[in-house]
């Protein structure tokens, strides 16, 4: 499951879905496609958490925050846990231009810290 601009990956021990971005910058016009991509995707797994992995993202545009938030409100409904990878740097950009983005998700430097927080999480 993917497209140019993301890579989706189940993780079936810890039912968790992995979506990896693809590029480093996304803007209001990628940001629709992968917010179309993603809602058309079908035979999705019966996966409990989700990932979102923007740890090779360095640049967003004010459009494509809004519509990313837009797609983390479908992904919300997970029964798990719905978690973002990111750079230390990128996040420090995120959080001065738009703090809202972090009211209801965890966010993690690396796919393995974001796994192990699931996993903590569950016991």
């Amino acid at each position: 499951m993917s497209s140019n601009l993301y890579t989706l990956q189940y993780l079936q021990d810890e039912k968790i879905l992995h979506m990896k971005f693809s590029v480093a910058a996304i803007d209001k016009d990628s940001a629709a496609a992968i917010y179309d991509s993603y809602t058309k995707e079908a035979d999705l797994p019966d996966f409990s958490d989700f990932i979102m992995d923007a740890s090779s993202v360095t640049e967003i545009s004010d459009p494509a925050i809004g519509i990313l938030m837009k797609a983390m409100g479908i992904m919300k409904k997970a029964k798990g846990y719905l978690v973002i990878v990111m750079t230390e740097e990128f996040l420090q950009k995120i959080m001065v231009a738009h703090p809202e983005m972090f009211n209801y998700m965890a966010v993690f430097h690396t796919l393995d810290e974001a796994r192990a927080y699931i996993k903590k999480s569950k016991k």
